[in-house]
């Protein structure tokens, strides 16, 4: 196990959700990469990115945990999210994120005009939604007049980092090719920051030993969530099988029921004759 743990964390690289979180905490990479992204925003300066920050919209509400989360000098709002697997929830996903996000965007007296913007960024290591596009930007629009997008100050954006398409910026591409592990240009300054940024989180050994633990806890919590699974399973069978041992007794009864009424219906017959 001890060995398996090693060479997990050796292997780990920018697709690995702790491994980018560690690599976004940088405030000069988290800044470039929203550049980046969002250029038209002009971003000059950012809060320093805060790390796994929660939110719930409710005291009884489901909690949600960012990954990471800043804002601008603008004051607009950044969630940037490294999804791994693919649960095939990710609509409704960013919807709650868009919603704990845009708690912070409102404050107490403000008129709603005034409410900063928000941007839930997802890196994906798949296609979020199966159209094969390598960047989707979703906005609100009116049905009966598609082109029409409502101006409410939310922004999600989902890349595809595995896609080989290269229909994003360059720069863009650059970082999603750093995430692909593919060839990067080694004089971009964002990839040469990334490099030394993951030679520092390697040798970080309370990160490494941090990283162990989460990945036993995680291990932990995929083979208990496995047995609940069979568990479950052999209820299930079990309960098909008493269903149909009740059919089968059902059946059994019936056809003694039909003997019995020809025997009898018989017997009739005899006593008549």
């Amino acid at each position: 196990m001890n060995e398996f743990l090693r060479k997990k964390w050796e292997m780990a690289d920018l697709a690995d959700d702790y491994i980018f979180n560690k690599l976004m905490l940088d405030y000069d990479i988290c800044l470039e990469v929203l550049r980046r992204i969002l250029p038209d925003l002009h971003i000059k300066k950012i809060k320093l990115p805060n790390n796994q920050q929660e939110f719930a919209v409710a005291p009884d509400a489901k909690a949600v945990r960012f990954d990471i989360y800043t804002t601008d000098e603008q004051g607009n709002h950044y969630d940037i999210e490294m999804q791994v697997a693919d649960h095939h929830n990710i609509a409704k996903r960013i919807r709650y994120y868009q919603t704990a996000s845009s708690m912070e965007t409102y404050d107490k007296g403000q008129p709603y005009e005034q409410a900063d913007d928000s941007y839930v960024i997802f890196f994906c290591n798949f296609d979020p939604f199966q159209l094969g596009q390598q960047r989707y930007v979703l906005h609100k629009h009116i049905d009966e007049i598609p082109k029409q997008i409502i101006e409410d100050g939310q922004t999600d954006i989902l890349f595809d980092v595995p896609s080989l398409r290269h229909d994003v910026d360059p720069k863009v591409q650059a970082f999603l090719d750093m995430i692909a592990q593919r060839e990067v240009e080694a004089t971009d300054p964002l990839v040469v920051k990334l490099k030394e940024r993951i030679a520092v989180v390697k040798r970080n050994r309370k990160w490494r030993s941090e990283y162990v633990r989460r990945s036993v806890y995680e291990m932990d919590q995929e083979m208990r969530e496995k047995k609940i699974r069979e568990g479950e399973r052999k209820i299930r069978d079990g309960k098909r099988e008493i269903l149909e041992g009740k059919r089968e007794i059902k059946e059994g009864q019936d056809r003694l029921k039909e003997k019995e009424q020809l025997i009898q219906e018989r017997e009739q017959k005899l006593h008549e004759n």
